[in-house]
């Protein structure tokens, strides 16, 4: 709506924060409070805000048309595309269980103590860098990696941390990763039409990410050691071994070539999905009925549950950008904006971003450490003062992204994180169940990236500017 036609809201223009600020306090209650971490419970969340911001405004019908028009936004409509066919790659590795393949790999090398955790670290890592989410990497690899962990001379609460950094640093890489596409769908070009794109995003913002993950490894090796040596690890690791799975390595790699080359998401997908689906029942890895089958009435397969996987941050990402659409419609957002661009810190490009990183960090943690709400809304905020400032979207995306992966996700009794791995630390009869303190002892790497970002921020590390036609340039005009 044109600024003629601004929403109007009883009790002025704070009443347009409403929705979002029940949205947050309702996503601190079920982190905090309830314990449950569920997507389709946080979506119930935004839209009971909706339902009470719209009783606050003086146009009911102009609030819903409002909520009608962010979820209509072209950049909404892409991203969700994206989703559901990154959601089919992303089921499809998950389901070929790289990770009994590392633990293969573990054992023929032989490696325990401080050795094995950096592996862990690792091989983590990759995972969640191939399936996209750290919830599946979590999942696949912490039932394998903690107690194998523990019985070759980890520490406990350190690797439950490790475990999870290293599902983290997918999430903040992989360019199937929801954070990765929303991030960068949300940073527009200045200078030509369009969005940053996720391949080039990813191409630029792997150098924090490897000096993060390169210093936490020394760090891991140093503190991960040293637990007394438990009995029955060769029958667990026995158990879990799987070597033909590396061969999944292939096509995730292919998949990540031809995005960072082609910077099209979709070709990548596309290749990597009818690669990877060949490349897995050529091997025996995957049976025709592992792709997609209807046992009793009841569809299964990974393309099903692939789809099927992301209705849940599909309804949360619909559900937030109706809110955006109200604070746009209302100005609240300019509001924002102006209140921040009239800050001395934003004078200046470094400035600008330090103000953006650590605002990212504070609004993440407000979110229990949530990205996907943490980065939709602060997405227009980065969109609009990077622009003032002519920072390109690739470095807007990768500050977004970078920050909301970083500490906030660290912090116990709030992050959602850490409160879904204690509750995975728990049923091992030979180690006691962790509580949340210890838990973030391990989380060396997410403390690492908000350094290493922070120091690129004020340094100008990896900083470049939009050029005329939109492609990268340095301070002095040099392209990069």
């Amino acid at each position: 709506m044109e600024e003629t036609s601004k929403l109007a809201f009883r009790g002025g223009i704070f009443s347009a924060f409403i929705p979002l600020i029940i949205f947050c306090l309702g996503v601190l209650s079920l982190f905090v409070i309830w314990k449950g971490i569920d997507f389709i419970a946080l979506s119930t969340l935004a839209f009971v805000g909706l339902v009470i911001g719209g009783i606050l405004c003086k146009d009911f019908n102009e609030y819903w048309e409002a909520v009608a028009k962010g979820i209509a936004d072209p950049i909404s409509v892409s991203v969700l595309v994206i989703l559901f066919v990154v959601g089919m790659f992303g089921a499809l590795i998950k389901a070929c269980d790289i990770s009994s393949g590392f633990v293969w790999l573990a054992h023929s090398i032989n490696l325990h103590g401080g050795m094995f955790a950096v592996f862990v670290f690792v091989a983590t890592c990759i995972i969640s860098t191939a399936t996209g989410s750290s919830f599946a990497a979590l999942f696949t690899g912490f039932p394998i990696f903690y107690p194998a962990s523990i019985l070759l001379g980890c520490e406990p609460s350190i690797m439950a941390g490790l475990i999870l950094a290293g599902a983290i640093f997918g999430d903040n890489v992989a360019p199937i990763s929801d954070t990765t596409i929303l991030s960068a769908s949300t940073q527009e070009f200045k200078n030509r039409k369009g969005t940053a794109d996720i391949g080039g995003c990813v191409s630029t913002r792997v150098k924090y990410a490897l000096v993060s993950a390169v210093i936490s490894i020394v760090i891991y090796y140093f503190i991960a050691g040293g637990y007394s040596l438990g009995e029955g690890a060769e029958e667990l690791l026995a158990k879990s071994m799987n070597a033909k799975s590396l061969i999944m390595l292939a096509p995730v790699a292919l998949a990540l070539y031809i995005s960072i080359r082609t910077r099209n998401i979709f070709r990548a997908m596309t290749v990597g999905l009818t690669v990877g689906t060949a490349v897995a029942l050529l091997f025996g890895i995957l049976t025709p009925k592992d792709v997609f089958s209807v046992v009793n009435g009841t569809p299964g397969g990974f393309l099903y549950s692939g789809i099927k996987g992301m209705v849940g941050v599909v309804i949360l990402i619909i559900s937030m950008f109706g809110i955006m659409g109200v604070m746009k419609s209302a100005g609240a957002i300019d509001f924002v904006i102006e209140k921040m661009l009239s800050s001395r810190l934003a004078n200046t490009s470094r400035g600008a971003e330090f103000m953006l990183g650590m605002t990212m960090t504070v609004v993440t943690t407000f979110m229990g450490g949530a990205q996907d709400p943490a980065i939709l809304t602060m997405g227009p905020i980065f969109n609009r003062i990077g622009k003032e400032k002519n920072i390109h979207p690739y470095r807007r995306a990768n500050l977004l992204d970078g920050f909301s992966n970083s500490l906030p996700v660290s912090i116990p009794f709030i992050s959602c994180y850490i409160f879904l791995t204690v509750q995975l630390t728990q049923g091992y009869d030979f180690v006691e169940p962790l509580t949340a303190l210890e838990v973030s002892k391990g989380m060396v790497y997410t403390v690492c990236l908000f350094f290493v970002l922070t120091v690129a921020v004020l340094t100008g590390w990896g900083r470049v500017f939009e050029g005329p036609a939109g492609e990268m340039i340095k301070a002095n005009g040099a392209k990069v």
